[in-house]
């Protein structure tokens, strides 16, 4: 079935292919761009018409668990229509035996797309330096919809790491630093807000299993209500933010979002960010993380973001930067 036929002008918004459950993250952001740039929202390629120019945010494991039929159901996309994408979760070599498959779909999705985009200047190299070489992507960061001065009553001891549970999330060395922190006289334990990620409900009880050992009390609440995550990251001692293969993160644009500063690990990513959005992160490495959540412990008004900060771009912003980049590559 098609769509009746519609009058085409170089600066129109392209249609919004949304693949996937609204619960993922990429297709709720998806939508949320679609609905403050003022696009069509498709869920059935079928319904697109030869040559309309459409948009698809894209991370491979929502197309297909194979990369290669990923990049092989993006490519017949793009025979049929005036596809530019935007890139989500860019393989990296933490991926482990799926790096090199991933890194040749992207690749691929790169080549078959009329233009490309990422969310920051990090993923933009990591295309350039593992995918294709010399390609020339735009950069149009995640957005946060938030307010500063906003502060709640806290579980002052409770240390939170937020998302979906999976290896190299940074939940282990979380509670490796609480056990620290306990050795030295800190009643401290560890709230997961989130669930595992599919195909890694080991990792939960692996958590639970070794936190045990150290003697570390740790809570792992599964899946917040999005209504209520605003409330569940403000109620928490120190926010905490330590997976180590970070290419965008919308747990830490959740933190910001409600008002928090996180500890965050520091690499490129997280530099951009902090550069970006001065005075919404305080970044960590290995050796310091535990120093960092005894200064937080001490000084619990450094875990929340000054009144007053600029936490943009907002959503609104986002929305004219792809409108602005659409008409650009409209030729």
């Amino acid at each position: 079935m098609t769509t009746s036929p519609r009058p085409r002008t170089t600066t129109q918004v392209p249609h919004h292919l949304l693949i996937g459950p609204d619960t993922h993250g990429v297709t709720r952001y998806a939508g949320e761009v679609a609905g403050a740039a003022g696009a069509l929202v498709v869920r059935d390629a079928r319904r697109l018409d030869e040559g309309d120019h459409t948009h698809l945010h894209v991370t491979d494991r929502l197309i297909s668990p194979d990369p290669t039929a990923a990049a092989d159901l993006v490519e017949e996309l793009a025979r049929r229509v005036r596809l530019t994408v935007t890139l989500h979760d860019v393989p990296q070599p933490t991926d482990g035996p799926r790096f090199h498959a991933r890194t040749a779909a992207y690749a691929r999705i790169v080549r078959a797309s009329h233009a490309w985009a990422t969310n920051s200047w990090h993923e933009h190299a990591l295309i350039n330096r593992w995918s294709i070489a010399d390609a020339h992507g735009t950069v149009i960061p995640l957005p946060i919809q938030g307010t500063t001065g906003v502060r709640a009553d806290t579980d002052p001891h409770v240390l939170g790491v937020f998302g979906f549970i999976y290896p190299g999330k940074g939940h282990r060395q979380v509670a490796r630093a609480a056990a620290a922190l306990r050795r030295a006289g800190h009643p401290v334990s560890v709230r997961v807000l989130g669930d595992a990620a599919k195909n890694h409900d080991d990792e939960i009880d692996e958590l639970l299993r070794t936190s045990r050992e150290r003697g570390v009390p740790v809570e792992v609440a599964g899946r917040v209500p999005e209504d209520e995550v605003g409330d569940a990251l403000r109620r928490v001692g120190v926010p905490v933010a330590a997976h180590r293969n970070v290419s965008a993160s919308g747990s830490v644009n959740s933190w910001i979002a409600a008002g928090r500063r996180p500890l965050v690990r520091d690499g490129a990513y997280a530099r951009e960010m902090a550069a970006l959005r001065p005075g919404t992160l305080t970044l960590f490495d290995d050796s310091t993380l535990v120093p960092r959540l005894e200064e937080a412990l001490r000084s619990p008004g450094s875990t929340w973001i000054e009144p007053g900060t600029d936490l943009g771009p907002r959503l609104e912003d986002t929305a004219a930067a792809y409108r602005s980049w659409w008409a650009s590559v409209a030729g």
